[in-house]
């Protein structure tokens, strides 16, 4: 077992050989055309020494990630995720590289959070073995593409443009999904919890209004001054000239300013953008991936609302952003791979009955019903895993911030 000191060394090794690695061929990619241009001659041997080097840092990797294996809990064989472009470099972060930092920072066990790794297998394992009590409520998702499947069909079939109706229908189906999700969480938060009791249907109503209702608040409060700072820097440039004169685009007669703006105007409008746009861009990353992960955890499982509600989502993931940010994009990586076959199999059968249904001539409403059932199907598959993650990962980081 490896000591403090020695995770520290290796995961700080392991990890810059890892990044050297990942940006070496971008390096190459700049370096060989400038060398070219400069007019340097016969390449041929030091690219392929670049090769080689590379190469190098591959199989010094995969020795390394062997070697490490059973330190970190993991079979040698994950090593050959090195050979995965993207996905597998994260894959191999999630299973060597974070089971050593962990080593390292020799945290106590009630403030540590648990491996990302461990985060999936648990949920996985909440979802096989409580799927047929949680489905019988993601089958409302089945009902929801249903109804709105042959809305849709029926307005496309009496010579409504399918656009429109789409945009018709966008609010009234994602309040009908967002009662949906309400339910599924507080089944498989229950689930979890080991309760086998029903969320009351009139409670859940009220939790759907909460929710609606907090929504409308993260949207407020994280991407509102990314908004406010966009429309400032759009009036700013109005202003001083920089587009065309605002009437132009709305008014018909009106002659659009066609003298070129000032090189000055370009200048602040850059300026402009450094100062409020990369801050509040920032802001709206942080903030959003804090509430959109603990907000409806905090609100099912706590009880607590709006401001509260967020307040309290920012105090258990004070100082760990990187570590929700990790465990989410793992967590979205892993599942999402699933969740491909699963679409895949679905839109397979979804095809052949098209191709079916085309054959008897039944038209585009045919097609748009399927379309929306498949979805319906799809969402009460793979929601209670995703909502069982969310639970997991929120009693993680609850229980650890003390």
């Amino acid at each position: 077992m490896l000591n403090q000191t020695q995770a520290k060394q290796k995961f700080r090794t392991t990890l810059a050989v890892l990044l050297v690695s990942i940006i070496w061929p971008v390096i190459g990619l700049v370096l060989f055309p400038i060398l070219a241009l400069a007019g340097v001659k016969n390449m041929g041997v030091g690219v392929l020494l670049y090769l080689i080097v590379w190469l190098a840092l591959f199989i010094w990797l995969f020795i390394q990630c062997w070697r490490l294996a059973p330190e970190v809990g993991a079979t040698p064989w994950a090593s050959l995720w090195l050979l995965f472009p993207f996905f597998g470099i994260l894959v191999i972060g999630m299973l060597f590289l974070e089971p050593l930092k962990y080593l390292a920072d020799g945290k106590p066990e009630n403030k540590r959070l648990p491996q990302t790794w461990d985060l999936v297998k648990q949920t996985w394992k909440l979802y096989t073995e409580t799927f047929k009590d949680s489905v019988k409520v993601s089958l409302y998702f089945i009902y929801v593409s249903i109804v709105s499947g042959i809305i849709a069909a029926l307005a496309v079939y009496f010579g409504m443009a399918y656009e429109l109706v789409s945009l018709i229908m966008v609010l009234p189906l994602a309040l009908a999904n967002a009662w949906v999700t309400v339910l599924i969480f507080h089944r498989v938060a229950s689930l979890e919890a080991g309760q086998t009791s029903y969320q009351p249907l009139k409670e859940s109503w009220r939790n759907w209004l909460s929710y609606l209702w907090l929504a409308i608040e993260i949207i407020v409060f994280s991407a509102g001054p990314f908004i406010l700072a966009a429309l400032i820097i759009a009036v700013v440039s109005l202003v001083v000239g920089q587009y065309q004169n605002l009437g132009a685009l709305f008014i018909p007669g009106v002659k659009p300013v066609t003298a070129a703006p000032a090189a000055w105007t370009y200048i602040l409008t850059a300026i402009l953008g450094i100062v409020l746009l990369i801050p509040t861009w920032i802001w709206l990353i942080y903030k959003s991936a804090v509430w959109n992960s603990f907000a409806l955890p905090i609100l099912m499982i706590d009880g607590k609302k709006g401001k509260e509600d967020l307040k309290e989502a920012t105090r258990i993931a004070k100082g760990r952003w990187w570590g929700l940010f990790w465990k989410n994009q793992l967590g979205g990586i892993c599942f999402g791979a699933y969740g491909m076959l699963i679409g895949l199999g679905i839109s397979i059968a979804i095809l052949i009955l098209g191709a079916i249904f085309k054959a008897l001539n039944l038209g585009q409403s045919v097609d748009i019903f399927l379309s929306q059932l498949a979805d319906g199907v799809i969402a009460m598959i793979l929601i209670p895993l995703f909502m069982g993650f969310t639970v997991k990962l929120y009693r993680a980081f609850k229980k650890s911030a003390g």
